[in-house]
């Protein structure tokens, strides 16, 4: 709006100014006319004359002058006169009109009609241009006006009021972005705050559900997830004491229980058991046994799961576990031996704590077996749990009835034995007859350990 209101003023004056021009002075200047010549300066004072009268405070004119077909050069135009004629004139007596450089060769129809376009232009709207006709009527020039910049132009009257109005939206802007941005930085604060917290393993904290839609969705979602952590967290917890701390953490970082369908495979079979607790029981109080049998299984468990053993079943003062399920365990018969090693070393400890407090002490018998089992959930719909049945587990519970009955604190079976061979040292404790067998079985004990 403001380059079409300058470029009506340039255009005015430019129209006022062709009319006060005399045509025929204007075409008496020939080639050889000149700044100086009496022609060229009769007509320079009327173009000066135009050019100090539209110098005022709202307008500026910087320069005036007049274009005329140029002699010889089809098209073309070239400076009649000018208010501030440059150096001494090299065509035809005078300069061509050139925009960019480059000669114009549109003529003076031409330049008539792209006066109408110029201010779309973003060097020409503060040009103008009128025609200039004979008596005739027949086009012989073109006078063009050129704006400088004014003491007082339109743009510096109208940004005197634009100025405050575009100071006070600018203000105004700001003040809205920042409460906008305060109610969104705050609850997203608060809500980094508590991510935070569950990063950090506090898994009870609960996301703030005020605040704008979006960040009550968003705080939904982070409320679902720590549900979902603290629920994660509240299995490994419980499996904690069966499962060993690589199968818990395989479980953790896959996102998905191991495969839990019935299949067969190769595990290892531990039996411990306490000999002849039933007489020590009757002769302490309930307290007492439950007692020595927490601090008995604690230490026990601490050993089989850093054995990466798994706790099938607790049998009233004794316990199975497995090897090798249901995670594979390629070391898994090194790992059984080992685990039983360490927990009569585990137990003599106990017992001599226990005795110089004058309290009851008693042996522990275990038996360890090697072979294929049918492993995964056993049971019903209405109740199942995770254990191995075969031949393999029950000659392993035979082995444990058997150190009992040889007084050996480990019995171990052949096909463990031949499996780990050269890492231990072995004691041979002959052949054993178990029931449901014809053939009777080699078993070793363990002499120490060389781990």
């Amino acid at each position: 709006m403001l380059r079409h209101e300058v470029h009506r003023k340039v255009h005015a004056i430019a129209a006022t100014g062709a009319l006060m021009l005399d045509p025929v002075a204007i075409e008496a200047i020939t080639a050889d006319d000149g700044p100086g010549t009496p022609r060229y300066e009769n007509v320079r004072r009327d173009l000066i004359a135009i050019r100090d009268a539209n110098r005022r405070q709202d307008a500026w004119v910087d320069r005036v002058y007049i274009l005329r077909p140029a002699r010889g050069a089809s098209g073309a135009l070239e400076y009649a006169v000018e208010t501030d004629p440059g150096p001494a004139p090299k065509n035809h007596g005078h300069d061509l009109y050139k925009v960019d450089g480059h000669p114009l060769t549109i003529g003076l129809d031409g330049l008539h009609k792209l006066d109408n376009q110029l201010a779309d232009f973003e060097v020409g709207y503060d040009n103008g241009f009128a025609p200039i006709y004979d008596r005739s009527g027949r086009l012989i020039g073109e006078l063009g006006v050129k704006l400088g910049w004014a003491p007082a132009t339109i743009l510096g009257n109208v940004w005197q009021f634009m100025l405050p109005p575009f100071a006070f939206t600018i203000v105004l802007a700001l003040l809205v972005a920042a409460i906008v941005s305060r109610q969104v930085t705050r609850p997203l604060y608060r809500l980094r705050g508590t991510i935070e917290e569950i990063g950090m393993g506090y898994l009870d904290v609960i996301a703030d559900l005020h605040g704008p839609v979006e960040f009550r969705e968003m705080a939904k979602s982070v409320n679902a997830m720590s549900a979902g952590l603290r629920e994660r967290e509240t299995i490994k917890q419980a499996f904690s004491g069966y499962l060993s701390r690589q199968v818990l953490d395989l479980i953790v970082r896959e996102g998905k229980l191991p495969e839990l369908k019935g299949e067969r495979r190769h595990i290892t079979v531990m039996f411990a058991d306490i000999r002849n607790f039933t007489s020590i029981a009757e002769s302490i109080s309930p307290e007492e046994v439950v007692g020595l049998l927490g601090e008995f299984f604690e230490r026990m468990i601490e050993v089989i799961i850093r054995n990466q053993g798994r706790i099938d079943k607790f049998l009233g003062d004794g316990v199975m576990v497995v090897f090798g399920a249901p995670l594979a365990d390629p070391r898994q018969e090194e790992h059984a031996v080992i685990a039983a090693v360490e927990m009569q070393r585990e137990l003599h400890a106990l017992c001599s704590r226990w005795e110089s407090q004058g309290r009851p002490s008693f042996r522990m018998g275990i038996g360890i077996n090697s072979g294929h089992a049918v492993v995964g959930n056993i049971g019903s719909r209405a109740h199942m749990e995770y254990t191995a049945i075969g031949d393999t587990v029950n000659l392993a519970a035979r082995l444990q009835t058997a150190s009992k009955e040889i007084d050996a604190e480990i019995v171990v079976g052949e096909p463990t034995q031949a499996a780990v061979r050269t890492l231990f040292q072995w004691l041979p404790l002959g052949d054993i007859h178990v029931r449901g067998r014809v053939s009777p079985i080699e078993i070793f004990g363990v002499a120490t350990s060389r781990g």
